[in-house]
């Protein structure tokens, strides 16, 4: 092996509006033409939101030139492809992206309406994602949305995808607990979807973007970019006072694009309430510290880490660290990914950063490596290239 194999652990695709209706169930097409209609609606639940644009108009300009096409590559498969190929990577973890039907998507539950439709629109992105994986066999894994207002429903939702066999887990909605009627990820109620995505072998993901509203308002966009991370850390510290790992213990939990270095702390924080006298009641259901769930359960999605962060990397456990590109958003390092690579990873050991780069997302979501290996012969960056 003279170049690395390269995994995305994290990717975004999405269709445009007119491929994903013939996904949807006919009862829900009306509904859905309605709303693709309803820009001003649409248009006003993004300003109670975050209120302003979240990306300047000149860095999405200057991306759009860069990229020479921008985002054509989340619907795009033809064109997707060359994309990464050019980028060296030869597969990839795919999260949803927006717009979707209903807004379903990273931002599932972002606002109130009828269950039903965010069922349709969650429904019909899995039908569609499934398709758009099993177009290049063994180069793509999605990560499937659900819905959580009825859980022997998300349980079937999770079953189906594992029957499509391309799908590499779930990704929860980041609204239980805070949006009326959902309970958080602590409550009893959703013991089944943790006993399915054992049985399966789901992994179960967060990942940034939901958060609640912060209104129309100029400080809006700053609170939200404050902000975003921490409502995906949230699940994790839920599951493990809960009880989830415990009682779980071949679950496997991923967070993806939420940083990495933060979970340093959080460790220390957890543990050093586990471990006080005063709160010796934790102690009796969970045998283990939150940081030993962590190293036997966990995995982070590092997206686009800046050079600091690697310097974490043996704390965090070499083998809990996935590299992502994020594309094709412009906050990733596509379209200049072996560039970045090389001056992020520049004093780590070549072994470290083939682990960091694609062996681990290999193992966590079942990539054939001995498949992927020739792709890899020709795309992958040399491995005097990157790294020490």
């Amino acid at each position: 092996m003279d170049r690395y194999l390269m995994i995305s652990a994290d990717c975004h695709a999405g269709p445009r509006p007119a491929e994903i209706r013939p996904y949807l169930d006919a009862a829900w097409l009306d509904a859905y033409d309605a709303w693709l209609a309803d820009e001003p609606g649409q248009a006003r639940h993004r300003a109670e939101h975050i209120g302003a644009p979240l990306f300047a108009e000149e860095a999405v300009d200057e991306f759009q030139e860069e990229a020479a096409g921008g985002m054509d590559g989340a619907w795009d498969s033809a064109r997707r492809l060359r994309e990464l190929d050019a980028d060296g990577v030869v597969a990839e973890v795919i999260f949803p992206n927006s717009p979707l039907p209903f807004d379903v998507g990273l931002m599932t539950y972002q606002y109130a309406q009828d269950p039903g439709r965010w069922r349709a629109g969650v429904l019909a992105y899995n039908r569609w994602l499934a398709d758009f994986c099993a177009e290049t066999p063994g180069r793509r894994a999605g990560v499937g949305l659900i819905t959580i207002d009825d859980i022997d429903e998300t349980v079937r939702q999770v079953r189906w995808l594992r029957e499509r066999d391309v799908f590499g887990g779930i990704l929860l909605p980041g609204s239980a607990g805070v949006v009326e009627g959902q309970h958080a990820y602590n409550h009893p109620d959703y013991e089944p979807l943790w006993d399915v995505c054992e049985e399966l072998g789901m992994p179960v993901h967060t990942h940034s973007g939901w958060t609640p509203n912060y209104g129309d308002f100029s400080s809006s966009v700053g609170i939200f970019l404050s902000e975003i991370t921490w409502w995906a850390h949230r699940p994790f510290w839920f599951l493990v006072w809960a009880g989830v790992f415990e009682r779980h213990p071949r679950m496997r939990f991923v967070m993806s694009e939420q940083k990495a270095d933060w979970m340093i702390p959080t460790l220390k924080l957890l543990d050093s309430r586990y471990e006080l006298p005063m709160f010796r009641q934790l102690r009796h259901t969970l045998p283990l510290k939150p940081s030993d769930y962590y190293r036997r359960q966990v995995f982070i999605g590092a997206s686009f880490m800046d050079e600091g962060e690697w310097d974490t990397r043996h704390e965090l456990g070499i083998d809990k660290l996935m590299w992502g590109s994020d594309y094709p958003h412009l906050e990733g390092c596509w379209p200049n990914t072996q560039a970045t690579l090389q001056k992020i990873f520049k004093d780590v050991e070549t072994r470290d950063v083939s682990r960091m780069l694609g062996e681990t997302a290999a193992e966590v979501y079942g990539f054939d490596i001995d498949r992927l290996r020739p792709l890899a012969d020709q795309l992958g960056p040399p491995l005097e290239s990157i790294g020490a």
